[in-house]
């Protein structure tokens, strides 16, 4: 789990990364064991996940319960570790291993800032205040996010811009096929 300090430091580098502040990454721990670090931050975003994907869908009737935990869990771990594990091999493969495994800091750490935003537009959502404003907020920080993390990837992978965007649509595809594959089978067509 990253420390106070180490938190701080990250908070520090999304600012700047949101500014295209390429010296966001001096911010973040790109050791092997900040990587793994950064990974404790699947325990506090458990919340924040569940808000995502649960607070407008509702699950099927006649999905029991085991089956909706077992399949939210796996979706779950899948989703922190299943790009991680594809850039360090790409990385490999180009010869920059280490620069992939740098990069697992900040897209953990700009992963969980993601999720916050989503679950506070969701939630609002939940309230009817903004109507379909929810909508464009909801398309907006979707582009926002693949602009952002193909600049991440960028900066930290040291790759041009083609080589970040071929890896961001590699991670949107994952996300969107895992999500297919695993919660749509179990989710209400209708949302209660």
């Amino acid at each position: 789990m990253p420390s106070w300090a180490e938190m701080q430091a990250a908070m520090s580098g999304l600012k700047r990364l949101l500014r295209f502040d390429a010296t966001f990454v001096q911010w973040f721990d790109r050791s092997p064991q900040g990587a793994l670090r950064s990974f404790g931050l699947m325990i506090p975003a458990i919340p924040l996940f569940l808000i995502l994907r649960f607070a407008d869908m509702s699950v099927a009737p006649d999905v029991d319960t085991l089956r909706v935990v077992a399949v939210t869990v796996i979706n779950y771990l899948l989703s922190w570790v299943m790009f991680p594990l594809i850039l360090i091999l790409i990385g490999r493969a180009v010869e920059r291993e280490a620069q992939a495994i740098g990069a697992l800091s900040s897209y953990n750490w700009f992963g969980v800032a993601l999720m916050t935003v989503g679950s506070g537009i969701v939630l609002l959502d939940s309230t009817g205040l903004m109507g379909s404003a929810v909508d464009y907020l909801s398309i907006l920080l979707m582009v926002a996010s693949l602009v952002y993390e193909v600049f991440l990837l960028r900066v930290v992978m040291g790759l041009g811009y083609g080589g970040a965007a071929l890896l961001v649509i590699v991670d949107f595809t994952l996300t969107q096929s895992l999500y297919i594959l695993l919660m749509s089978p179990i989710m209400s067509t209708t949302v209660s």
